[in-house]
């Protein structure tokens, strides 16, 4: 009878110590993956590119307003600084170059920084896109030689085309025109 016990109690050992064992295994297989919570698609490789590419023709357009500002408020320039050329060519280029010689021989400078109000993208390709922009100088004053003030800014909105020229993206041509407002 006390083997009878013993051989009960063992068994019934070895039987919780399995069911115990079995119970603390881990699990197999592996946890689902975790779902996205990106709201937005993730963008096609054009979509990349195209983003890019106006992101820099953007980001020449403003350094060339900015050097062109910094230029005309120091007193015009003989010719195009490097920064300018830089991120900018064909006949946008040029005409600012007058600008500048014009500044410089009628001894005129201005102040003022004015703002870009706007940079809108209007059309692409893989060689050219075209930005719509608008700029607001009207906080902009205009002198003479002898430091009189003869004029101000504006508000003008222009159509540029920028292009890839030599692995760069530069404000190439473009026509403007005086605006009463920038609301785009």
């Amino acid at each position: 009878m006390v083997r009878r016990r013993t051989r009960r109690g063992l068994v019934l050992g070895v039987s919780l110590l399995a069911l115990v064992g079995f119970g603390c295994t881990r699990e197999t297989t592996p946890p689902p993956p975790p779902v996205s919570t990106s709201a937005t698609p993730t963008e096609s490789a054009q979509e990349r590119e195209e983003r890019l590419a106006y992101e820099a023709a953007e980001k020449s357009y403003r350094d060339f307003r900015a050097e062109y500002r910094r230029a005309l408020n120091a007193g015009g320039a003989s010719s195009a600084t490097s920064p300018m050329k830089a991120v900018a060519g064909g006949s946008y280029l040029q005409e600012a170059t007058e600008v500048l010689q014009a500044y410089k021989g009628l001894q005129q400078h201005s102040s003022g920084a004015g703002k870009i109000v706007y940079v809108q993208r209007q059309g692409y390709s893989a060689t050219s896109l075209v930005l719509m922009t608008c700029e607001d100088t009207r906080s902009v004053k205009i002198f003479d030689k002898a430091g009189k003030m003869i004029g101000r800014g504006e508000q003008r909105q222009a159509e540029l085309e920028v292009r890839l020229e030599d692995g760069s993206w530069k404000v190439w041509s473009g026509r403007g025109r005086k605006v009463t407002s920038c609301d785009a």
